[in-house]
């Protein structure tokens, strides 16, 4: 347990407050504060954009000034961090402090010889871990293989559905064009048929027009005649006694002959 908390306090000790990882190149400034070489000559920059003149830079912990001359590597501490970076690749037990090099077959964990008799982990099945491993590298091979082939028939699956259903929208479309094309035949047979109806119709308003005019005409030239021949009677009621019988008499000799200068036979009257 104590040496989890020294590598705990050794990884604080040696991250950069720029990045918040542990320092790559470490350097240190006159104020003894350390960075990450990077994250120091990058903020380096970032004053000198502001005063590209500028010589002395200010510490981003403590604001005092220094000089880019004044970067001091500390290869003590790069070398520590190896170590620690070292040691966590190691895997050591966070309870104890101890290498995890047995695995517990129970629980699935990686333990170490202080976990091992534990009450925590007291009767179960505890094997090295470099023997373990091969054969749950193999499991997860399997399992890999499986879900793999279960990706391949999903994605054979999602082909198959997407050539459903361009074969379904094409079949859409056709259908489409084909109620849109019948119901134009449909219109276009409707359109003639009700062409076909207007002429019959003005044909039959013209010839039924013709026909009254004539009506009319007919009408309209009997009426003249007849007020023709009013006249004429009304001309002839006039005359002197003597002369409207010899007419009467004239006229009367023949059945059909004109009575009074008209043309109408005596049985008419």
């Amino acid at each position: 347990m104590a040496l989890v908390t020294t590598i705990k306090k050794m990884k604080e000790e040696a991250t950069c407050s720029l990045c918040q990882q542990l320092m790559t190149k470490p350097v240190s400034i006159e104020c003894e504060h350390s960075f990450c070489r990077k994250c120091i000559e990058d903020l380096i920059k970032k004053q000198q954009q502001w005063d590209s003149d500028l010589e002395e830079f200010n510490c981003p912990l403590c604001w005092e000034t220094f000089e880019r001359k004044d970067l001091r590597p500390m290869k003590q501490l790069e070398n520590l961090i190896e170590t620690v970076k070292k040691m966590e690749r190691d895997k050591l037990c966070n309870e104890h402090g101890e290498q995890l090099h047995l695995f517990c077959e129970d629980t699935g964990q990686l333990i170490c010889w202080c976990c091992e008799r534990s009450l925590k982990h007291k009767g179960h099945n505890h094997v090295l871990g470099n023997e373990a491993y091969p054969e749950y590298k193999g499991k997860i091979q399997d399992a890999v293989a499986k879900l793999r082939q279960q990706e391949d028939e999903c994605n054979n699956l999602k082909v198959t559905i997407s050539r459903k259903i361009l074969k379904w929208e094409e079949k859409m479309d056709l259908q489409r064009d084909k109620i849109l094309s019948d119901f134009q035949s449909l219109l276009n047979l409707l359109r003639g048929e009700e062409l076909d109806f207007l002429e019959e119709l003005e044909m039959e308003k013209w010839q039924t027009l013709k026909k009254l005019q004539d009506s009319e005409a007919s009408v309209e030239r009997q009426s003249s005649e007849l007020k023709s021949h009013i006249l004429e009677l009304q001309k002839k009621h006039q005359e002197s006694t003597l002369n409207l019988l010899k007419e009467f008499s004239y006229e009367a000799a023949s059945p059909r002959g004109r009575v009074f200068g008209t043309s109408y036979c005596l049985q008419c009257f």
